[in-house]
């Protein structure tokens, strides 16, 4: 599991959010949150930044925060 993957996993939990609730939230499929959460599927900025909009956090990749 990557570190992206990982984070929005444990955030998602942490929240008690369902993956098809996360994918309604966010417009994304559930299938794409499952494999970015198990690091099967790179993620990119935009769909990060979907995902950070529907759980309303931020990440950080390098210097980068979304």
């Amino acid at each position: 599991m990557n570190n992206i993957g990982h984070q929005l996993k444990k955030i998602r939990l942490n929240r008690e959010l369902e993956i098809e609730k996360l994918a309604f939230l966010s417009g994304l499929h559930a299938e794409t949150i499952a494999a970015i959460e198990e690091g099967e599927l790179d993620i990119q900025v935009s769909t990060l930044a979907k995902i950070s909009d529907a759980l309303n956090c931020t990440f950080s990749i390098g210097d980068v925060s979304i």
